[in-house]
C-alpha cells in the first residue's frame, strides 16, 4: 500500500466561507450517500467517546482537569451533530437546487367548483373569492 501524507487542519483556511459552492454541495451530497458516510460517523463518534474516556479516567480529586475534560467532551458531540446536520443541509440545498420542480396546472373555478362537490374537504370557490392553488 502505497502511504500517502495526509495535512491535518489546524487553524482558518483561506478561501473557505459560510457559504458553499455548488460543487462542495454535490460532493457532500454524494458523499451523505455514500457507503463512506456511515464509516465516517463511526470515526467521528470513536473520537467523541474517546474524549468522554478521558474524562473517566480523569482522578476526580483534580477538579481543574474533570472541568477542562468534561468541556471537550461536551464540545465534541455537539461538533459530531452539529457536523451531521449542516451536511445533512447542505445536502438538501443542493437536492432542491438541481431537482426538476414539477408543473402542476392551476385548476379553473368550474374545475374547482367540480372539486368542491366531489371532495367536501375542498372548500366551493364562491367562499374564498376564486381560484386557488391545489
Amino acid at each position: 500500500m502505497i502511504e500517502q501524507q495526509q495535512s491535518v487542519r489546524t487553524g482558518r483556511t483561506f478561501g473557505v466561507t459560510a457559504e458553499l459552492k455548488p460543487t462542495q454541495r454535490r460532493n457532500l451530497f454524494n458523499l451523505l450517500h455514500s457507503e463512506i458516510w456511515p464509516d465516517l460517523c463511526d470515526v467521528l463518534e470513536m473520537v467523541c467517546i474517546e474524549t468522554e474516556t478521558a474524562l473517566i479516567n480523569t482522578d476526580p480529586a483534580e477538579r481543574i482537569k474533570v472541568l477542562e475534560n468534561h468541556k471537550m467532551a461536551k464540545a465534541a458531540w455537539q461538533l459530531f451533530e452539529h457536523m451531521q446536520n449542516r451536511i445533512f443541509l447542505e445536502s438538501q440545498t443542493y437536492e432542491m437546487s438541481v431537482a426538476k420542480k414539477p408543473l402542476i396546472p392551476q385548476m379553473t373555478e368550474e374545475e374547482l367548483r367540480i372539486q368542491s362537490i366531489l371532495d367536501a374537504t375542498v372548500p366551493d370557490p364562491a367562499e374564498y373569492g376564486g381560484t386557488q392553488e391545489m
